[in-house]
C-alpha cells in the first residue's frame, strides 16, 4: 500500500502514457460499475462533463490557433507539451491517449442506461462522446496539414492513432458485444472478431488476472512512455480521470492514478 504523502507524489511524474493504463483499469472494473445496485451520482455525471468541455474549450482555441499559425503562449495551455516537438504534435498525441479513455468510458456509461432500461446518461456520455470525435478530427486535420511536422513524426501520429482505435476495440468488444453497442466501435468488423476469436466463451472481468496482465503488457509496448507520451498530465486530464475514477465502487476509487508510475492502490490524499 502507497501512503498518503502528498509531499512524496509530487516528486513523481505523471506521464502522459499512464492514461491508457487507467483506462485499463476502468475497463476491467466496468462490469462491477454496470451492475452495482446504485446509480452513478449525478454530481460525479456533472463534474465529468464540465471538466471535459472545458477541456474541449481548451484545445479547440489551442488548434484554431495553430492552423492560423498562432503561437500557444498561456502557461496553462502550454503545460504538457514537448519542447523537443511541434506543438501539435503533443496536442495530437494528448487527444489521440484521451480519446481511448473516451471511448471506453462512453461504453460503460451507456451500457449503465441499457442494463437498467433508463435513457438517464446517454445524453450526457453522447454530448461529451460527439465533442471528442469533433477535437479529435480536427487535430488530426491541423497535424497532417501543418508544415511544422517531418514525415517521421507524421508516421509517429498514424501510429498511434491506429493503436488507439485497435485497442479501444478490443477493450470495449465484450461489453458492446452484451448491451449491442456496436455503433461505438472504430470498425465495428475489427471489434466482433476481437470478441469471437477472444472473449466469446470467457467473461471479460478484473477477475481474469492472467488475461488482463496480457492487456497491460500489450498497451505498454503499444504506448511506451517515452519521447512524447512522457510528457506530464495535464490538470484537465487529472480531474476527468479523478471523476472517472471515483464512479467505480469499492476501493478502486483509492487509486492515486494520477501521481503514480504503475497502477497502483493508495490511500486518498
Amino acid at each position: 500500500m502507497i501512503g498518503p504523502d502528498k509531499k512524496h507524489q509530487r516528486k513523481i511524474p505523471v506521464k502522459l502514457a499512464y492514461l491508457v493504463e487507467v483506462t485499463a483499469l476502468i475497463s476491467a472494473h466496468s462490469r462491477m460499475l454496470i451492475e452495482q445496485p446504485e446509480q452513478i451520482s449525478n454530481a460525479l455525471l456533472g463534474d465529468y462533463y464540465i471538466q471535459s468541455r472545458n477541456r474541449f474549450n481548451r484545445w479547440m482555441r489551442d488548434l484554431n490557433d495553430l492552423e492560423n499559425g498562432v503561437t500557444i503562449r498561456d502557461p496553462l495551455h502550454m503545460f504538457g507539451l514537448s519542447p523537443r516537438f511541434p506543438p501539435i504534435q503533443s496536442i495530437t498525441e494528448q487527444i489521440l491517449i484521451n480519446d481511448l479513455l473516451n471511448r471506453v468510458w462512453t461504453v460503460i456509461l451507456v451500457a449503465c442506461d441499457v442494463h437498467r432500461r433508463e435513457n438517464r446518461i446517454q445524453p450526457l456520455a453522447h454530448n461529451v462522446y460527439q465533442s471528442q470525435m469533433t477535437v479529435r478530427h480536427k487535430a488530426l486535420s491541423v497535424c497532417m496539414g501543418n508544415s511544422s511536422m517531418k514525415p517521421e513524426q507524421l508516421v509517429h501520429i498514424e501510429k498511434l492513432r491506429a493503436a488507439s482505435e485497435r485497442w479501444a476495440d478490443l477493450l470495449n468488444c465484450s461489453l458492446m458485444a452484451t448491451y449491442d453497442l456496436w455503433d461505438y466501435a472504430f470498425d465495428s468488423t475489427r471489434a466482433r472478431e476481437f470478441f469471437n476469436d477472444r472473449f466469446r466463451n470467457e467473461r471479460l472481468s478484473a477477475d481474469n488476472s492472467q488475461v488482463w496482465s496480457l492487456i497491460l503488457a500489450g498497451l505498454r509496448h503499444s504506448f511506451p512512455d517515452n519521447d512524447g507520451l512522457a510528457a506530464p498530465l495535464h490538470d484537465d486530464d487529472r480531474m476527468i480521470t479523478r471523476s472517472v475514477i471515483d464512479c467505480v465502487p469499492g476501493d478502486t476509487q483509492s487509486m492515486a492514478v494520477w501521481s503514480l508510475p504503475t497502477i497502483q492502490k493508495s490511500h486518498r490524499a
